[in-house]
């Protein structure tokens, strides 16, 4: 069966096209999945499974790239998607796994600006916004702030346990990126034992990361307000 290019693009962007939930589905798995593998490549015990790392980055990259073709071949005005925020961060999810073939020094240290897929799951969540309306109902309403209060604070751990993988380590130090996920949640809480970072970058980082929990609490606040007026008092907004 042959697609047009309005049929290939509803594939991707109209959630009423037949094949969009299964597409945009395996799309997001593969997302999920190769940050999960980028983030378990930067623990150094971990090292003996980097085939399966590799498979993984591989296999995610195939759909991506297929993704992009597509996307680039079935859009009007091309432009209109190479040069969209969107279409940047497509680009940047595969681009620098392509270049990696060329041995590049700064890429292999900085290999893991790959973790910008996460962003990929922000346009599928917003094509998907016809079933994010009945989320709420469907999850409840103390379920529903619970996923998005965690999903918050682990994209802001992740973050900065990039930052802190990137621009700090060193010979003297080395930060996996699950590592400095740990250290920001400690920070985070207050109580943990949690060291300043090494160097001028750390101590920067290390501020962020204060007022990051700052602002975590903040959300929280709002959360528990939201489902105290919601579930107790019987207040919708």
């Amino acid at each position: 069966m042959i697609f047009s290019k309005k049929k290939t693009a509803a594939i991707f962007d109209n959630p009423n096209s037949p094949l969009f939930t299964v597409v945009n589905d395996v799309l997001s798995i593969a997302t999920i999945v190769s940050i999960l593998s980028i983030v378990l490549e930067t623990v150094p015990s971990l090292q003996q499974y980097s085939h399966i790392f590799l498979f993984v980055e591989w296999t995610a990259v195939a759909l991506f790239t297929a993704e992009y073709v597509l996307r680039f071949w079935s859009t009007k005005k091309r432009s209109d998607y190479y040069l969209s925020l969107y279409g940047i961060i497509d680009l940047i999810a595969i681009l620098p796994t392509y270049l990696g073939l060329g041995n590049f020094s700064f890429l292999k240290s900085a290999r893991v600006i790959r973790i910008i897929r996460f962003l990929r799951l922000s346009r599928m969540t917003k094509l998907s916004k016809v079933n994010m309306k009945d989320a709420e109902e469907t999850l409840g309403v103390f379920g529903f702030n619970i996923a998005l209060y965690a999903t918050a604070i682990i994209f802001v751990m992740l973050m900065l346990g990039v930052a802190l993988h990137v621009f700090v380590s060193g010979e003297s130090v080395y930060w996996s990126v699950p590592g400095g996920m740990f250290w920001a949640f400690s920070v985070f809480l207050g109580g943990l034992p949690a060291p300043i970072p090494e160097g001028t970058t750390g101590t920067v980082i290390f501020i962020l990361t204060k007022f990051c929990g700052m602002a975590l609490f903040g959300l929280l606040i709002g959360m528990v307000t939201k489902i105290f007026n919601q579930w107790i008092l019987g207040v919708k907004k």
